[in-house]
């Protein structure tokens, strides 16, 4: 039970990291991910039974998820979007489109992000994730579980970016600047970050 308020508390911040996060990687569930090396592998690596959508490694040699792990994870998301806004799975398939997933273990700074609540801060501001474009999405593999990245709070970006014809993805969240993401998507990352770790992914 306080394992589970503590990640509530972490959803509060969504695109914010943990301060002092130094990204180890936990060693309890290495199944999920794995080490690259660019020398050696293909890239950008397809994931299985989706729409043209793939992953990367930021750098050279790196740490990645391992392709089904995301491949699962992405279907179970396009399931519960699907489920919870009231549209076809097609409709979220097609959203999600030719997305190209980039993935690393070195954590990433901005200069100014808003939080979930949309408050704006400048600075020096850590991020696990970020929307580059309606097609790019960068994740940091936090520990080798994805429920701990913000790989489901990128995806949500991506939908309503290209629900929003490729304006924005709306960077505010729940604030008032920009459209789309309402409370329902940040229960809906609360949600299927509790499912990713109970189905220990």
């Amino acid at each position: 039970m306080i394992m589970r308020k503590f990640f509530n508390l972490f959803l509060i911040l969504a695109v914010l990291t943990i301060p002092g996060s130094n990204g180890c990687i936990n060693t309890a569930h290495v199944n999920n991910i794995i080490e690259t090396d660019c020398n050696s592998s293909q890239y950008p690596i397809k994931l299985e039974g989706t729409p043209n959508i793939s992953m990367f490694a930021s750098n050279c040699k790196d740490f990645l998820f391992k392709p089904e792990v995301v491949s699962e994870v992405i279907f179970i998301f396009v399931k519960e979007y699907s489920e919870k806004f009231k549209v076809s799975e097609q409709y979220v398939w097609l959203r999600l489109q030719d997305l190209k997933i980039e993935l690393s273990i070195i954590p990433r700074t901005v200069e100014a992000a808003y939080d979930v609540s949309g408050n704006y801060i400048e600075g020096e501001v850590p991020v696990t994730g970020l929307a580059i474009s309606p097609y790019h999405v960068w994740v940091e593999v936090k520990t080798s579980q994805v429920w701990s990245s913000s790989l489901v709070h990128e995806l949500i970006h991506v939908v309503i970016w290209r629900d929003n014809l490729n304006i924005h993805g709306d960077p505010d969240h729940e604030g008032n600047m920009f459209s789309g993401w309402k409370k329902e998507h940040t229960q809906l990352v609360k949600n299927l970050r509790l499912k990713l770790m109970d189905l220990d992914l």
